[in-house]
C-alpha cells in the first residue's frame, strides 16, 4: 500500500527516543510498502540528512520549523485566550498544512501515518485515506504529571492550565483516526478511555482500533559495553531540554544523591544529553557532578557507568533511554514511572524504587555488589534482544497494518 508518513521529528540523526522510534517505524513500513515522508526539519544537520532517509523510502519532503521565545510566548498567550492547547498551537505551520494537502493530491496515499499527536491537527475531516495515529506517549498525562511534580511553581501552574486542553485535543484526535498505535498496554488502555469519553459533544463518536506496538532499539548496532566494574559513577543520559528529564535530574541531585553519599561519599554523578538548561549546568558547581551536554557516542559515557539511573516522576509511554541502557548491558535503577510500559521485572532486569530512600538504597546496592550489577546488565540485554529489537518490533508493526489495513491498495 501507499503510506504517507507525517513526522513531527525528522528521524536522522537518531539522537532522541522519539527519533529512534520514528526511524524504526519508517524502516519497517518501507520494507514492505511504498512510503513517502513529510517532516519538519529544525536545523541544517537534519536538512543534510534528507538524502540518507531517502535511501530507505520512496521520497522525502521537508518543511522548515523554527521556534523563538517571542513566538512561543505568543502561542502561550493565544492558547489561554482561545482555550486551545499550547503544545498543539505552538507546532502549527501553515506551510505544513498546504504541503500535506498537495502531496495527498499527488501521491494519493492509502494510509496517512501521523507520527506524534501534534501532527493530527493537519488531518482534514474529509480525508480520502485511512489515518493511523502513532502515539509516542499519552501526551496529556505527561503534562498532568508535570503539574503535580515540577519543582517550579510557575511550570506547575501553567501545566494545570494546559493538560485539560491537551486531553480534549488528544481525545478528538484519537477518534478521528482509524487506528491508534500505543507503545505500551498501559497507554493503550488510556487511549481507549480517551476515545470513549465526551462523545455527546464531539463530531466523531466512533472508537478507533487501538494496538500496542512497543518501541524498538537497534540491538545489532548497540552491543554490550565493556564497563568498568569498579566505577562509582552514576549516569543519567537523556534529552536534557525535555521538562521531565530536567525535573528528574534535579530530584535525584537534591533528594537522592545526598543519601547515596552517606554510604559512598566518593561517588560521582554524570548528566549526559543535548541542550542542558542553565539550572542543570549549574550543578557542576559540585566538583563530583559532570554535565557533558550532547554525546555523539553514548558508549563512551557508558564505559564508566557504575549504575544508570532513571528517576522520572512524570512522563508517559516507554523510555528509550532504559532500552538503550539495557541493550548496552548497563545495570539500571528506575522509578515505576520510568519503567512504565516495559516488560521488566525488578530484581531481574533492573531495580525499581520510588521514594528517595529506597532509590538511594538500590543505587548503593548496585554500586557495591558487582555480581548483582553484572546479572542485571546481562539479563536486561537478553530481554531487549528478545522483546524490543527493531526486527521483532518491526514485524509486530507490519502484522498490525495487515490486520487492520491489509485490504487496502498493495504495491
Amino acid at each position: 500500500m501507499r503510506i504517507l508518513f507525517l513526522a513531527h521529528l525528522f528521524p536522522i540523526p537518531a539522537d532522541s527516543g522519539g527519533k529512534i522510534k520514528s526511524l524504526c517505524t519508517i524502516r519497517a513500513l518501507a520494507s514492505r510498502h511504498t512510503v513517502r515522508v513529510l517532516a519538519y526539519v529544525r536545523n541544517e544537520a537534519e536538512r543534510a540528512s534528507t538524502s540518507e532517509l531517502a535511501k530507505m523510502c520512496d521520497g522525502v519532503d521537508i518543511v522548515p520549523f523554527h521556534r523563538s521565545r517571542a513566538g512561543d510566548a505568543t502561542c502561550a498567550l493565544a492558547s489561554i485566550l482561545l482555550g486551545r492547547s499550547y503544545i498543539v498551537t505552538r507546532d502549527f505551520r501553515r506551510e505544513m498544512l498546504e504541503r500535506l494537502r498537495g502531496i495527498i493530491r499527488e501521491f494519493k496515499p492509502d494510509v496517512l501515518h501521523v507520527d506524534h499527536l501534534q501532527m493530527a491537527q493537519f488531518v482534514d475531516s474529509d480525508r480520502t485515506c485511512s489515518v493511523v495515529l502513532d502515539e509516542h506517549n499519552v501526551e496529556y498525562l505527561i503534562v498532568k504529571r508535570i503539574s503535580q511534580t515540577s519543582s517550579s511553581s510557575l511550570v506547575r501552574a501553567y501545566a494545570r492550565l494546559e493538560w485539560p486542553k491537551l486531553k480534549t485535543f488528544e481525545s478528538e484526535a484519537c477518534r478521528k483516526a482509524d487506528l491508534v498505535l500505543a507503545v505500551s498496554d498501559q497507554d493503550a488502555e488510556e487511549i481507549r478511555r480517551l476515545s470513549t469519553s465526551d462523545k455527546r459533544s464531539r463530531t466523531y463518536d466512533r472508537c478507533p482500533a487501538v494496538e500496542t506496538v512497543p518501541i524498538g532499539v537497534d540491538t545489532a548496532s548497540i552491543s554490550p559495553v565493556k564497563r568498568n566494574p569498579d566505577s562509582k559513577n552514576i549516569l543519567f543520559l537523556g534529552t536534557m531540554y525535555w521538562p521531565p528529564n530536567i525535573d528528574c535530574v534535579l530530584y535525584f541531585y537534591r533528594e537522592i544523591l545526598p543519601i547515596v553519599r552517606q554510604t559512598i561519599p566518593d561517588c560521582s554523578f554524570t548528566i549526559a544529553g543535548q541542550r542542558p538548561p542553565r539550572i542543570i549546568k549549574e550543578l557542576e558547581r559540585d566538583p563530583n557532578v559532570r554535565v557533558t551536554g550532547y554525546v555523539a557516542d553514548p558508549r563512551e559515557a557508558a564505559a564508566n557507568c557504575g549504575v544508570f539511573v532513571v528517576p522520572l516522576r512524570s512522563g508517559s509511554g516507554v523510555r528509550v533511554k532504559i532500552l538503550d541502557a539495557l541493550a548496552m548491558g548497563l545495570p539500571v535503577v528506575s522509578t515505576s514511572i520510568g519503567a512504565e510500559g516495559l516488560a521488566v521485572n525488578s530484581g531481574e532486569h533492573l531495580l525499581i524504587a520510588d521514594d528517595p530512600e529506597e532509590f538511594a538504597e538500590a543505587v548503593v546496592k548496585v554500586l557495591t555488589d558487582k555480581n548483582l550489577a553484572e546479572a542485571l546488565g546481562s539479563q536486561g540485554r537478553t530481554l531487549v534482544q528478545c522483546e524490543y529489537s527493531w526486527e521483532v518490533v518491526g514485524q509486530q508493526l507490519l502484522d498490525v497494518y495487515d490486520k487492520h489495513l491489509g485490504s487496502q491498495g498493495q504495491n
